[in-house]
């Protein structure tokens, strides 16, 4: 997260469209829409099939372990003092987006999954986000998840540079 807002949504959505580009490319389930709630952030859907939504999570601070990378997943549950993010999140799916590493782009779970690893695991929380000017705190609270650690919960992707999506 930027201490921008209006960066951190335009990072976003660069996200929104990589996962968007692996679904349809991977998953093979047509586009529907981008959401601008709290429920999901995008909506696929098979003719005939139960509709699929993503929530997704943009990281430009990460970094490889050899630059100074941190080896975390910052998951949002608060944002401004109310719950946000997982806490709220309709979504199926849960795919967090690394596009400033070198592999290991893209990481997918199931949405009760990722709230049962959270629940059973006692991760520790940090602030994050953009500096509220009337009180000087960052406005949002991420539960920080080695992501190494637990790799086994996720399918992590590899984006190949040429518009193919490798499994890691």
């Amino acid at each position: 997260m930027n201490d921008d807002f209006e960066k951190d949504l335009a990072d976003g959505q660069k996200g929104e469209e990589a996962v968007k580009h692996f679904v349809e490319n991977v998953l093979e389930i047509p586009f529907i829409k981008y959401n601008d709630n709290k429920s999901f952030d995008i909506l696929f859907q098979k003719d005939y099939e139960e509709p699929v939504t993503f929530e997704v999570k943009t990281d430009y601070w990460e970094k490889d372990w050899d630059k100074g990378g941190s080896g975390n997943m910052a998951i949002e549950y608060k944002c401004r003092g109310v719950p946000s993010g997982v806490r709220t999140s309709l979504a199926t799916y849960f795919a967090y987006y690394f596009p400033t590493i070198e592999d290991k782009h893209l990481w997918v779970i199931k949405m009760d999954k990722l709230k049962l690893l959270l629940k059973e695991s006692n991760f520790s929380a940090k602030d994050a986000g953009e500096i509220d000017p009337k009180t000087g705190k960052k406005v949002s609270r991420c539960y920080m998840i080695p992501r190494f650690k637990y790799q086994t919960w996720f399918e992590i992707y590899t984006f190949d540079g040429r518009g193919d999506w490798l499994l890691s």
